[in-house]
């Protein structure tokens, strides 16, 4: 099945909803950073996740989501658009865990910042949250519901092939957030019901949103039927540049600056997102330094 993406709302009901297919590009993207079963099982719902909340965003907004975590793991970034396009990464990308230690994997409370820009970058909202459920898809759904102020529950699965070429089987998710007049009772009950074994047997097995959201909207009264819209298929994107790492250079301070003069290396720069590896002689330093300082 083809990744896909997809928003509407449970018609009587007052609640909107997204639903993803993420299988194709969490693969590519666990793949590209080397990550271990455990780090993949993080990464992909969190890539998932935020997938899910760019969705319902307006056009050529995107999300930038980072949970930061106090023990053995320490960052997850995703960076999704209402476009579809999704970039991220998680450190350490190799866990290594022995044991189901949720305490060693998290650590204390950590927080999880979100930041929401246009198509220009510039920033539009953000705003930090603490992170206490040890789940980075609860932890964004808690993020919306306390700081957002819009009820939500988000559900995200992930199944793995005993193959090193493609480990990634499935991935996939749901996200309901309450409208203005919804009954929050019954909110809370769909809400229940996505954590319940049924639901996630459901979506494990069921290709689409109709097949998975019928155990949660059973014999709920005033169900009206599905409106549903395409979004643009999730795939991997990463917008790094030469031009952008000149830009990182130019934030390094003056003592630095002088420090990389002296030695007359070239810079080399890793971009997180895609491994892309980028050298810079000194001279194309100093000329984005000037090019910076340029009254």
């Amino acid at each position: 099945m083809n990744d896909l993406l997809i928003k509407g709302h449970f018609k009587g009901l007052d609640i909107a909803f997204s639903y993803a297919v993420t299988t194709k590009t969490v693969n590519e993207i666990v793949l590209l950073h080397d990550c271990d079963p455990a780090a993949a099982h993080i990464l992909g719902r969190a890539l998932t996740g935020a997938l899910l909340s760019a969705a319902v965003l307006p056009e050529g907004q995107r999300l930038n989501v980072c949970w930061k975590y106090k023990g053995i793991l320490r960052t997850v970034l995703a960076d999704a658009g209402q476009d579809g396009t999704v970039r991220g990464f998680i450190s350490p990308p190799q866990l290594n865990l022995t044991e189901d230690d949720p305490n060693a994997l998290y650590g204390e409370l950590g927080d999880l910042q979100v930041v929401t820009s246009n198509r220009d970058g510039k920033i539009l909202n953000s705003g930090t949250a603490p992170v206490p459920l040890h789940d980075v898809a609860k932890d964004l759904a808690y993020y919306h519901c306390i700081s957002d102020q819009v009820e939500t529950g988000i559900c995200a699965i992930i199944g793995f092939n005993a193959d090193p070429e493609n480990p990634v089987r499935l991935c996939r998710g749901w996200m309901l957030q309450a409208l203005p007049g919804t009954d929050l009772e019954r909110f809370e009950r769909l809400r229940r019901r996505m954590d319940e074994p049924a639901f996630r047997e459901r979506l494990n097995r069921c290709d689409t949103p109709e097949e998975t959201a019928s155990i949660l909207i059973a014999d709920e009264p005033g169900f009206d039927g599905f409106y549903m819209e395409d979004c643009p298929a999730p795939r991997f994107f990463c917008p790094c540049s030469r031009k952008k790492m000149e830009a990182v250079v130019r934030t390094l301070p003056i003592p630095e600056r002088m420090e990389l003069v002296q030695k007359k290396e070239p810079v080399r720069i890793n971009c997180q997102f895609c491994n892309r590896h980028y050298e810079l002689s000194i001279d194309e330093c100093i000329a984005a330094w000037n090019r910076k300082e340029r009254p």
